[in-house]
Order: C-alpha cells, then sequence, then structure tokens
C-alpha cells in the first residue's frame, strides 16, 4: 500500500518535472505553434475526467457508512476519510492532474482568444507545477515516515 502511494507520488513529482522542462524550452525556444482548438478540446475533456475521477476517489473513502445498525437510526462510522495510503496518493494524484488540466485549459483559452500571448502557455504550468509539488509535500513527507517507520 505504501510503496503504491510512494510511486504514485514519485510519477506526479516526474510528471511534473518534465512539464516544467518543456515550459523552459518554450521560453528558451519561442518559435512554437499551438493549436488552440485542440488543446481547448483536450484539456476540457482532462478536467471533466478529472474531476470525476477525483469525486470517485473521494466517495471511496468518504469515511462512513450509510448503512443504519441496528437498533439506531445513525451511520456507523468506518476509518477516516482517505486514511488508506494508496486512497489519498491517488486522489492527490487525480487533484494534480485536475490542477494541471486547469493550467492547460487556462492557457488555451488566451491562446484561442489572443494567439500572441501564447507565452501563457509555459506561464500558467510554472505556476500550476509549483501549486501541485507544494500540495504533494506533506503527503511525500508521510510517505516516507512512514516507510522510515517513524510512526
Amino acid at each position: 500500500e505504501i510503496l503504491g502511494a510512494l510511486m504514485s507520488m514519485i510519477i506526479v513529482w516526474m510528471v511534473t518535472g518534465v512539464l516544467i522542462y518543456l515550459a523552459c524550452m518554450r521560453l528558451l525556444h519561442p518559435d512554437y505553434d499551438i493549436d488552440a482548438t485542440v488543446m481547448l478540446i483536450t484539456s476540457a475533456c482532462a478536467v471533466l475526467t478529472n474531476i470525476l475521477l477525483s469525486l470517485i476517489l473521494h466517495q471511496t473513502g468518504h469515511g462512513h457508512s450509510h448503512r443504519a445498525q441496528a437498533g439506531e437510526g445513525t451511520s456507523a462510522p468506518l476509518e477516516p476519510a482517505l486514511s488508506n495510503a494508496s486512497l489519498q496518493a491517488a486522489f492527490v494524484h487525480a487533484i494534480g492532474d485536475l490542477f494541471q488540466s486547469i493550467s492547460v485549459l487556462i492557457s488555451a483559452l488566451i491562446i484561442f482568444f489572443k494567439p500572441q500571448y501564447k507565452i501563457a502557455d509555459p506561464i500558467c504550468t510554472f505556476v500550476f507545477s509549483i501549486f501541485v509539488l507544494a500540495t504533494t509535500i506533506t503527503i511525500l513527507r508521510d510517505i516516507l515516515t512512514m516507510l522510515m517507520e517513524g510512526r
């Protein structure tokens, strides 16, 4: 479970690193073309898919049962929401992908309406990459603490 969570976080960081590298290349070599229509369609599909995936993952570990216990009208508490490290890592992975997809969607909208502002693509990549890395660092710390038997 914990190794799966670690792999998920490593993948998030690797993909983010590749995106940052590609954004740097676009800043250094601004002679690239962008098809804003394809970018809009693709990013909109990615945003919708990642929202759906995030909702599914969040509902999977939302932490309580909707069945009433015998003789009681209350729901029975289960594990805390997203307590499973793999589930939590998958959820954070999906949220990271969602933010990256939103970044691409914002860039696509800017470029679609103002093609001369294609620099919005690498700028949005930098901003959202920093956000993704900042939000995943605590989970990575928790994973490494568990692996080092810190808890």
